[in-house]
């Protein structure tokens, strides 16, 4: 009868604390709650951490996964927040101020600070090119002169910085002109053609001659060893730039038997002017 009772009372217990048995070691409150002290890390919980066991309340562990929650919420609403408002920043401006290719007429230069080119136009093409297409330039092109011509060239880069680059244009004449004396006198020249008669003694033609622009230079043939009749002496000049002129002289060259006819022809046209003179005087006496 005893151990009936006894087991009946083991029983009772039993049913009365089901949460108990279930759960780890410690004592709850009214709440069903308690702090953990024994074997906490098996639970999942950290050592005095409070808890609740019952049904009604949150567990520590729904508690921390809330809050966790909360805060995970509220951090990613807080980016969002700041990334809506934030500004990308714009990248820097460019200081590329340099010059991919320059050409003049049509010919490719050499890039450089200072560069050179030839030519006997007036005035030439200049095409240039930059290395950054934010960058602009502006070219001080003009008429040139016959000579040195400097034309600068500017490249503003994006962010304004500027660099001068300087193209020393020389201009080369085409003066071809020249000017020939012969016996102290101009020659005349129709289309660039003369005609000039010279003693029978005469075996080199003496002239001089003064070109218009010093830096012409001028070939000369046929002056020299004359022969009886015609010769033809030919001046020819090349201008700075190359351009040629050709002057042509027909020199005539007489013969000794040319010049006693007309020595003899002189001397009788002299001589019967003479003789006229004195009839026409000899005449106005005896009237």
């Amino acid at each position: 009868m005893k151990l009936k009772i006894l087991g009946t009372f083991l029983l009772c217990l039993l049913l009365i604390t089901p949460n108990e048995v279930s759960a780890h070691p410690g004592r709850t409150d009214a709440n069903g709650c308690h702090y953990c002290r024994t074997n906490c890390e098996q639970w999942g919980l950290s050592y005095g951490e409070y808890h609740c066991h019952n049904g009604s309340g949150s567990s520590s562990s729904s508690s921390s996964n809330q809050n966790n929650s909360v805060s995970t919420y509220n951090y990613n609403n807080a980016s969002s927040n700041s990334n809506s408002s934030y500004t990308q920043p714009e990248p820097p401006k460019s200081s590329d101020n340099t010059l991919k290719s320059v050409a003049v007429d049509g010919n490719n230069l050499t890039v450089a600070d200072q560069m050179q080119y030839e030519t006997n136009k007036e005035r030439v093409e200049i095409e240039v090119e930059t290395n950054d297409d934010k960058a602009t330039e502006t070219i001080n092109n003009k008429d040139l002169v016959v000579g040195e011509n400097n034309i600068s060239i500017v490249v503003k880069a994006e962010n304004g910085a500027e660099k001068e680059y300087t193209i020393m244009i020389k201009r080369l004449s085409n003066n071809a002109n020249i000017k020939i004396i012969i016996n102290n006198e101009e020659v005349e020249f129709i289309n660039k053609k003369a005609n000039i008669d010279v003693s029978s003694d005469t075996t080199n033609l003496k002239y001089r001659y003064e070109l218009e622009d010093e830096k012409s230079k001028v070939k000369i043939t046929g002056d020299k060893n004359l022969k009886y009749g015609n010769n033809i002496v030919k001046f020819i000049v090349t201008a700075e730039d190359g351009t040629k002129a050709e002057y042509e002289i027909t020199v005539d060259k007489a013969t000794t038997a040319e010049e006693t006819v007309e020595t003899v022809t002189g001397m009788g046209v002299i001589g019967g002017i003479g003789y006229g003179i004195y009839c026409l005087v000899k005449k106005r006496k005896k009237a």
